[in-house]
């Protein structure tokens, strides 16, 4: 994942601080949070992020 800051233009474009290098008609999703959930969504992320990087077998690491 790549993280990109973008600027909000209007209610339905964004100006993005570096290029996309997605083709064009390539489909994303952006995560918008509610007013503060921000924080909240970035470590659940990071958690879900890290317990993806295990196998079953080492399950000891989904009570963190």
């Amino acid at each position: 994942m790549k993280v990109i800051t973008a600027i909000i233009v209007d209610a339905t474009h964004l100006e993005l601080s570096q290029p996309l290098t997605a083709p064009p008609g390539t489909t994303m999703q952006i995560a918008i949070p509610e007013e503060g959930e921000d924080d909240r969504v970035w470590r659940d992320a990071a958690r879900q992020h890290f317990l993806d990087a295990y196998d079953e077998q080492d399950a000891i690491y989904d009570n963190l």
